[in-house]
């Protein structure tokens, strides 16, 4: 990105989980720059994102490469966000509601340019496994033929970008006192612990019913007052059932 052309949302990442292919890398860059979205997350890759092959691919985007931020962990790398939107193909009973681009895009506009936001996509093969689709607050899915689903990294990336690009009058501002995900993570390990213990989930499978909570809590865009509140609630059967 020049001085003179700042990115078009500052803190909106784009995070790839485990991309396996320099060239997909290369190309999502490409898409980047299309749009203008200057942050580029890999999380545990299992490719050179800056090899020749990416580099050619990002077709003059070399900058968003050799700037991409790298981390093993998953957790980590989504910490500072304030909403995680988790891309898709999967609709069942566990990613409801989802929303499209376009909804997705009103979305983060609705936050604000300022709030810091992340897109993740999931592997070129398999897209987001069940646990890493968990980090998501929000689940989105490009509505394309169901009896061909396969998109491009890259192809995904773009739509993403263009339904930004529509989103003319995002406000400059971030809600101050919006939950990030390290503290959202936090509330859930606690929300797992005491009703596990309390018999309200059960503990040779706490996910299944707690996938409903996280849908829940992830659309209400929780303050980090309504999170702690939710820890106190925890702590105080916490206290009783000893």
């Amino acid at each position: 990105m020049s001085r003179d052309n700042p990115p078009a949302w500052p803190q909106l990442a784009i995070v790839l989980v485990e991309p396996k292919l320099d060239m997909n890398v290369g190309a999502v860059a490409r898409a980047m720059r299309n749009f203008n979205l200057g942050r580029l997350i890999l999380v545990a890759p299992g490719c050179d994102h800056l090899s020749a092959k990416a580099r050619a691919l990002s077709c003059g985007a070399d900058g968003l490469l050799e700037k991409a931020e790298i981390f093993t962990d998953l957790g980590t790398a989504l910490a500072e966000f304030k909403l995680v939107v988790g891309t898709t193909a999967r609709v069942g009973k566990y990613c409801h509601p989802v929303f499209t681009p376009a909804e997705t895009a009103a979305r983060i506009a609705d936050l604000g340019s300022g709030t810091p936001v992340a897109i993740m996509f999931g592997r070129e093969d398999y897209g987001l496994a069940r646990e890493q689709r968990r980090h998501s607050h929000i689940l989105s899915s490009i509505p394309v033929n169901p009896e061909f689903s396969s998109l491009n990294l890259a192809q995904s990336v773009l739509l993403y970008g263009y339904e930004l690009s529509r989103q003319s009058h995002p406000g400059a501002g971030s809600p101050a006192d919006l939950a990030d995900h390290a503290e959202l993570e936090g509330m859930y390990a606690h929300l797992r612990r005491t009703l596990t213990d309390q018999g309200f989930l059960n503990p040779s499978n706490p996910d299944h019913l707690l996938e409903y909570l996280r849908r829940l809590f992830g659309r209400a865009a929780m303050s980090s007052r309504e999170v702690r509140i939710i820890h106190g609630i925890m702590s105080l059967i916490d206290r009783l059932a000893r």
